[in-house]
């Protein structure tokens, strides 16, 4: 049996010696079809970054009695996962699609909507830890991926600073409208309203006659503490009636001038049951102004850029290296699979007797084999020694 082998390989071995221009033209021609292909097929390239979010982000030391700090790394990570996300809205995917003209219909077309989910689709952003995300952009156009990378990368860093800063913001306006409230007089006198709105002095203008109201079931008009409050309520209502403008003009801007300023709350007179608490508000008030300050003075380091966006060389996909691979694979398997075929032909041809007696089946007659001539004369058939060596292997 071993010896019908060996012999088995040499042939094969000698067939493949003969075919071997076959065999190297059908693997060359393979190739060059994958290598067309390749420059046909529309490019991808990817532009991408790598921002870390630390930890610190959630953690606020100077009013961790208001905003509660953050330790759960799940948590975390989602929460980290979100403000990404949030900052890729809509908004944002419509402003880069009209500045690099990337949208084909019209802003109102009913169109536009799926223009900007597949232009959505470009964006990618993943994890690589859970304080380290990827962020980059996908586009046949180099340039353009990488323009859009680095102004996706400013929006994520935009929206981490505006959220944060905008719950310390939030926090600090809920504190002094609390204030506000407890406040009966002014050290300052009516000058520190103009820092107030006109919706909190109506507040306290109300908080006020209910006192009154309150009091004047057990005093009189002329008990000191009713007196108190009567003055508090005449300047109010004359405050409201001379500076109805400067009120409005007040209303219209979203934090009126000196809003923040703690002086205007300082020294203020409160009920003697309510100090206490005054004074604690008016010192936690303090600090929120302290933490927005280090915010807008960028002195709060939560967040790091391991690497900016750059020019993409190569494409992302498809890749020259994989479609070369492919076609050398695709080449050598069919110039495989064309030897065997022309063997497996040429061995029923030459053996239809011998396949015959296999089958049982009579033979009815085979058709010679001829070989061609340069010459006009007629096509001989082989000679017998001819067939024969076609046939030894068998």
């Amino acid at each position: 049996m071993s010896q019908y082998r060996e012999y088995d390989w040499i042939y094969f071995l000698r067939l493949f010696q003969n075919k071997i221009r076959t065999f190297a033209f059908t693997v060359t021609s393979t190739l060059a079809a994958f290598l067309l292909l390749y420059a046909v097929i529309p490019k991808k390239f990817k532009s991408s970054a790598q921002i870390t979010i630390y930890s610190q982000y959630f953690q606020n030391p100077l009013i961790k009695d208001f905003i509660s700090e953050q330790y759960d790394p799940i948590e975390m990570r989602t929460q980290r996962e979100a403000i990404i996300q949030q900052a890729l809205d809509e908004d944002f995917i419509e402003k880069v699609g009209e500045e690099f003209k990337l949208f084909k219909t019209e802003k109102n077309s009913p169109k536009r909507g799926f223009e900007r989910e597949e232009l959505r689709k470009g964006f990618e952003v993943f994890s690589l830890s859970s304080d380290t995300f990827q962020i980059g952009f996908i586009y046949k156009n180099p340039e353009i991926s990488e323009q859009i990378a680095h102004k996706t990368l400013s929006q994520v860093v935009q929206v981490l600073v505006e959220q944060r800063r905008k719950t310390i913001t939030n926090v600090r306006n809920a504190v002094r409208a609390r204030m506000e409230s407890m406040v009966l007089y002014k050290n300052n006198g009516i000058k520190s309203l103009g820092s107030t709105s006109n919706e909190q002095i109506q507040i306290q203008l109300n908080q006020i006659k209910a006192q009154i109201s309150a009091l004047l079931q057990q005093y009189t008009e002329k008990h000191p503490r009713v007196t108190q409050l009567r003055a508090r309520q005449h300047e109010l209502e004359k405050y409201l009636t001379r500076n109805p403008k400067l009120i409005a003009k007040h209303e219209d801007s979203e934090l009126p001038p000196n809003r923040e300023a703690p002086e205007t709350l300082s020294g203020a007179e409160i009920e003697s049951s309510s100090k206490e608490v005054y004074a604690d508000l008016l010192k936690k008030y303090n600090y929120l102004n302290v933490a927005i300050d280090m915010e807008k003075a960028n002195d709060v380091n939560y967040y790091a850029i391991i690497s900016s966006p750059s020019l993409p060389l190569s494409p992302l996909s498809p890749k020259l290296l994989n479609f070369i691979g492919y076609g050398l694979a695709s080449g050598i398997l069919l110039s495989i699979f064309l030897l065997l075929f022309d063997e497996l032909v040429r061995f029923n041809l030459l053996n239809a007797e011998r396949r015959a007696k296999w089958w049982g089946l009579p033979l009815l007659g085979t058709v010679p084999r001829y070989k061609k001539s340069h010459s006009p004369t007629p096509i001989l058939p082989l000679d017998d020694e001819d067939e024969k060596q076609s046939n030894d292997w068998h």
